[in-house]
């Protein structure tokens, strides 16, 4: 199998070409990105490309068989138009590529947060709860509106394999991203009232994409350690000290920082706060009916694994 895997350069579309570099059943990896990564691998080619630009030529040169689509703009930034062009515009690009192309399988990496973080969440959230990713939050938003257009793609697209999968948090050695920063911070400021998270270890979460696109399985698919983790257990498990503000305080706060770009106070904009504070704890149920894969972490040695790279 050929398989072409955007966003390569970054931190799951950067483990994944890796992983899939050992595989037999793998003949050649092909990786799109607008950043060169230092990866080299006998069967790993790289393109820099962006991902809204044409890839006809690579797919024809190439001759894909599969497509892993994870480049996404994950760290929120100022240029709301151009975060959503890029998640939007490059997932379309790459969507018609595949077709004219003649893929046989696409592998969208999509998140839990599509879901959205309200008050009524389903607990736990499942495969078949709606998808309404919060539109004051362009990464859940989003993720919610590319579902969508999947959703369109696959009613369309029969004779394609379309794989959707929505991990939760990851962490990991690799885990780098404004909260896992704010969370490194000797003082943490904090919403006082918040609910456990989840997490998935990365290597979990690479093994499980690869078992899918080996085993050619469509279909969407949460993918969640087991258990949970208090914020408070996770800023004492990486030796810093969490200060609790109200939720009428820390909000406007932290917007407040966040427009006047004071990073040191905060890299992401106060709506993301909600993942904090509301349900958003998913189960993977159907995904262990599917695929025969014994997890390695739970939530909490995830999480613990990624505290033991930061305090090297």
């Amino acid at each position: 199998m050929n398989i072409l895997v955007t966003g390569a350069a970054g931190y799951i579309g950067g483990r994944l070409v890796e992983h899939l570099c050992e595989q037999e059943w793998v003949s050649a990896v092909v990786g799109t990105d607008i950043n060169e990564p230092a990866f080299k691998h006998p069967k790993y080619k790289f393109e820099i490309r962006d991902i809204r630009h044409s890839m006809d030529d690579i797919f024809e040169a190439r001759k894909i068989d599969a497509v892993v689509h994870s480049a996404y703009v994950l760290p929120p930034i100022h240029d709301k138009g151009l975060m959503e062009d890029i998640n939007k515009g490059g997932t379309r690009n790459v969507l018609e590529a595949s077709v004219k192309a003649g893929v046989k399988q696409i592998l969208y990496t999509s998140s839990t947060t599509a879901y959205g973080f309200y008050a009524d969440n389903d607990e736990p959230l499942t495969e078949e709860s709606p998808l309404r990713g919060n539109d004051d939050l362009i990464y859940a938003k989003n993720k919610k509106e590319i579902e969508a257009v999947m959703q369109e793609f696959i009613s369309n697209h029969p004779e394609i394999a379309v794989t959707i999968v929505r991990p939760c948090f990851v962490v990991g050695p690799g885990f780098k991203n404004p909260v896992a920063e704010h969370l490194q911070k000797k003082l943490v400021l904090m919403p006082a009232k918040t609910l456990p998270w989840q997490f998935v270890h990365e290597d979990d979460l690479i093994n499980v994409m690869a078992l899918l696109l080996e085993k050619k399985i469509a279909g969407a698919f949460n993918i969640t350690g087991e258990g949970t983790m208090t914020f408070s257990e996770m800023i004492k498990m990486l030796g810093n000290i969490r200060i609790p503000i109200p939720w009428p305080i820390i909000y406007p706060l932290n917007n407040l920082s966040w427009f006047l770009r004071l990073t040191f106070m905060t890299q992401f904009p106060s709506p993301g706060m909600r993942m904090m504070v509301n349900p958003w704890i998913a189960s993977s149920k159907k995904l262990h009916e599917t695929i025969d894969y014994t997890f390695k972490y739970d939530s909490r040695s995830a999480f613990r694994d990624f505290s033991r790279s930061v305090k090297k």
